[in-house]
């Protein structure tokens, strides 16, 4: 199947205008736009602005898909795929001007800001699954039956559990049943993101932002995944003419 892989950089574009990025801040948000943890009443914090492109070809062109998780030390369950803990915003473009900012601290204290990685370019490839085996990979019963071959193509390799599009790529856990089913992924990250820069770039870039993060080599672990996990962002209305986008993390 067709999938999009992010090589993801510590270095910003040029031009940040239709570009894509993990944590930092999005553009010119409007603080009564960032949600707020049904949980704990933190204002929740970005971990994924995805501009639209031939990777997300379920994104209107006009829009930006945001992604906002609870990290407050409450540990809420933002894992589950409610829009309690966690959010996606489908936002049109055009709200997206003027200065990065971060609101007002919700009830639980300061909102974390996560190291931002952007992404230098989106490299398309051809994981050699079929779309029948697509299907059976993300059923719970017909996974199992399935080879190591297709249902681990990835090696469980952290550098090849990020992608877009094509079928998901689970942990040694299998599928999850959240969200419910028809969905189909758009993009999923896992816990260790590799930046194309060497590693005394990528821990001078970490380090400059006095940000509690784990580094190892050029590869960074900048958000609360459950330590090990992966977080998928599921299209739940696969059929309708926008895209319904539901964030659930697994390990």
């Amino acid at each position: 199947m067709q999938i999009w892989v992010p090589q993801w950089s510590v270095r910003p574009p040029q031009n940040s205008e239709g570009a894509s990025w993990f944590g930092g801040v999005p553009t010119g948000l409007a603080a009564d736009r960032w949600p707020v943890c049904g949980e704990c009443g933190a204002v929740m914090t970005p971990l994924l602005q995805l501009a639209p492109g031939p990777w997300l070809p379920r994104v209107p062109a006009s829009c930006v898909l945001l992604v906002f998780k609870c990290e407050s030390d409450a540990v809420c369950d933002f894992w589950e795929p409610d829009e309690v803990a966690n959010r996606c915003l489908l936002v049109p473009s055009t709200e997206l001007a003027g200065e990065s900012h971060v609101p007002s601290a919700g009830a639980n204290g300061e909102t974390p800001v996560l190291p931002r990685l952007w992404v230098r370019d989106w490299v398309p490839s051809d994981d050699g699954i079929t779309a029948e085996q697509a299907r059976q990979i993300d059923d719970p019963v017909a996974f199992w039956a399935l080879p190591d071959e297709i249902t681990a193509v990835h090696g469980f390799d952290s550098n090849k559990l990020t992608k877009a599009g094509g079928a998901p790529y689970w942990t040694g856990n299998g599928p999850s049943d959240v969200p419910p089913r028809p969905r189909q992924l758009l993009f999923q990250v896992d816990n260790w993101i590799t930046a194309i820069e060497p590693s005394e770039e990528v821990s001078a870039y970490i380090g400059d932002q006095d940000l509690r993060v784990a580094v190892a080599g050029s590869s960074v672990s900048a958000a609360n995944f459950m330590s090990d996990g992966i977080a998928f962002v599921f299209d739940i209305t696969p059929d309708d003419p926008l895209p319904t986008p539901r964030l659930a993390i697994n390990r």
